[in-house]
């Protein structure tokens, strides 16, 4: 959601000198209650009306550094595993975090088409009928 002009907040505030009403100053504008009351709330703690900068919330891990050591990785072993590349790149992140960023970056971890077929085997007998037999 984008910040309330300036010229917008400059005349909440003039509204809240004249004993206007949360409720009267938000239907005046057309927006809601809560985000009047902030913009008040601003001047009073701040003494200013600019919107803040910067976004809350927790900061990427993927930089566009740890995106190009990724890629210099992958060209090197294409074939290495998600384990591989977080243990060459000492990662604190999950696996899954990882193969996000891969899909984000479009980098696909697959085995080379040089390398032989991984050996496909039955993980357990066939199971013979229980009971007794007569």
């Amino acid at each position: 959601m984008e910040a309330y002009p300036l010229m917008v907040r400059k005349r909440i505030i003039e509204l809240y000198e004249q004993d206007k009403t949360t409720k009267e100053i938000a239907e005046v504008f057309g927006i809601c209650r809560s985000g009047t009351r902030r913009i008040r709330q601003r001047h009073r703690q701040s003494g200013t009306i600019e919107p803040r900068a910067g976004r809350p919330g927790r900061k990427p891990k993927l930089t566009p550094q740890l995106s190009q050591q990724i890629k210099d990785f992958i060209a090197t072993s294409a074939d290495c595993t998600r384990e591989e590349l977080k243990l060459a790149l000492n990662l604190t992140v999950s696996l899954q975090a990882i193969s996000k960023w891969l899909k984000k970056l479009g980098l696909v971890l697959k085995k080379s088409r040089c390398m032989p077929p991984s050996r496909i085997e039955r993980m357990s007998k066939p199971q013979e009928r229980s009971g007794t037999s007569i």
